[in-house]
């Protein structure tokens, strides 16, 4: 039986990037992955997702180009070709992956992995292994609606949408987060007739109000309609879909999106046999990411905290540092969190209505994109950033709705992480003109020092 330093079930951005960073620390390990290497992230979510959506934004660009006088004639994307690009980008980024796995001598093992005993993964027909130390880091999938059946055809989860080769005409989304919310932009632009459905009072449950109701101010002058405080109580499928709202309101469209949300993947692993528990449908972890077995570790979307790449990439790091001798905990407060709509909105740490929940004594401050030059002469005034933070000036957090808040969000990030104080960081000389100029003025109004705002 061979033995490992480090055994990781599952290969998405936690799993990898622990992978290569044992590695790397001179580790014996090997991964198991049944499926594809790279996991949600890239085979179903992130990388593709984005893809189309960037296809989407050069398209809008387009439209919008005769309002700096250019004329570029056809403006129509090709769809299937925008596909056929993503599925390229996917496989050139799976192979990347598989590269380094090589050049850094870990073992790829082609397989479902089950926990035996606290030190032994059974592979099936391929046999066992045993290490010292055992990673979790299986993500999570997709979840579906109950009354809603899922063919994949004209009623689709958030991986069977990706397929398709054309942009339908008139698409029902129900459910008004993350997921549904960056559909929704990216087939408003393509030309689609998009109709939301969520259950919550507002769209991206957990965000600001604030933000939210600019979200959807934004998505309804753009044409969608919202239905929010509402749930689908019945679906017929067929050439069309039709969907029956509680209260009577009936929808049609060519497709539907169900976008409820994802449920860990902890089922037939084994982790009982081993010692593993769970808590609210994810592996139960302390701070330092190990279970209640001694030497299994779980990350990612299978434990506590956001579902984000990033985040389970930090958790492989932090829960590699650990085994290998460190003493670190996870601090998911200065994780930042980015959605790709149009415009993009991003966030680290809390909230204003957070925020001011814990401490009556938190202030805000707000920066228009409209008031900076850089977004004036870009043509995309439409959002504002807002810092959170005490009296004393130390960052609570920040909200951006605005073009690339998803890259200006990472100095925020920064700041937050190294307990930058708010009167520091707004004399941090920006380059003009910039958008992250944008982050420096909000600090000043924090600050009671404006200089460009009234």
């Amino acid at each position: 039986m061979t033995r490992y330093d480090l055994a990781i079930i599952g290969s998405g951005p936690g799993g990898y990037v622990a992978a290569l960073y044992a590695s790397r620390r001179k580790l014996k390990v090997c991964v198991i992955e049944e499926g594809l290497v790279g996991g949600t992230c890239l085979n179903r979510g992130c990388i593709p997702t984005k893809s189309l959506i960037h296809a989407a934004s050069i398209s809008s660009s387009l439209k919008h180009a005769k309002a700096f006088g250019l004329e570029t004639g056809s403006c129509r994307l090709d769809y299937s070709k925008a596909v056929s690009r993503k599925d390229e980008v996917v496989s050139r980024l799976r192979t990347g992956i598989e590269t380094l796995f090589r050049a850094n001598k870990i073992d790829l093992i082609s397989s479902r992995g089950r926990l035996s005993s606290g030190s032994t993964i059974d592979l099936g027909p391929a046999g066992s292994i045993s290490a010292t130390n055992i990673m979790i880091a299986t993500g999570s999938r997709a979840s579906g609606l109950s009354g809603i059946k899922i063919d994949e055809s004209s009623v689709l989860s958030s991986d069977g949408i990706l397929n398709i080769r054309s942009v339908p005409g008139s698409i029902i989304i129900v459910g008004g987060g993350v997921v549904g919310c960056e559909f929704a932009s990216l087939f408003n632009a393509l030309g689609s007739k998009v109709t939301i459905v969520e259950a919550m009072e507002t769209l991206l449950p957990g965000l600001s109000r604030e933000i939210s109701k600019k979200l959807e101010t934004i998505f309804r002058k753009n044409g969608c309609d919202i239905y929010t405080s509402s749930k689908v109580e019945t679906v017929i499928s067929g050439d069309r879909v039709r969907a029956t709202l509680a209260g009577g309101v009936s929808l049609e469209a060519e497709k539907m999106l169900v976008s409820a949300g994802r449920a860990a993947n902890t089922e037939d692993l084994g982790i009982e046999a081993a010692g593993v528990s769970i808590a609210s449908g994810r592996i139960r972890v302390d701070d330092r990411l190990r279970t209640d077995s001694p030497g299994i570790y779980a990350i990612g979307d299978c434990v506590s905290g956001p579902q984000l790449a990033h985040k389970a990439s930090y958790d492989g790091i932090l829960a590699c540092d650990n085994i290998l001798g460190a003493d670190r905990r996870a601090d998911y407060s200065v994780i930042p969190n980015c959605i790709w709509t149009e415009p993009e909105i991003a966030t680290v740490g809390l909230s204003e209505d957070e925020a001011k929940s814990k401490d009556a004594d938190a202030k805000s401050a707000k920066f228009p994109y409209m008031a900076s030059g850089k977004a004036f002469l870009e043509g995309k005034t439409e959002g504002f950033i807002k810092i959170v933070g005490t009296p004393a000036g130390d960052i609570l957090g920040v909200e951006i709705i605005g073009n690339s808040a998803c890259e200006l969000i990472n100095e925020a990030a920064l700041a937050k992480s190294m307990k930058i104080n708010i009167k520091d960081w707004s004399r941090v000389v920006h380059a003009h003109p910039t958008l992250s100029e944008i982050i420096q003025e909000a600090a000043q109004v924090f600050c009671g020092t404006p200089l460009h705002s009234v």
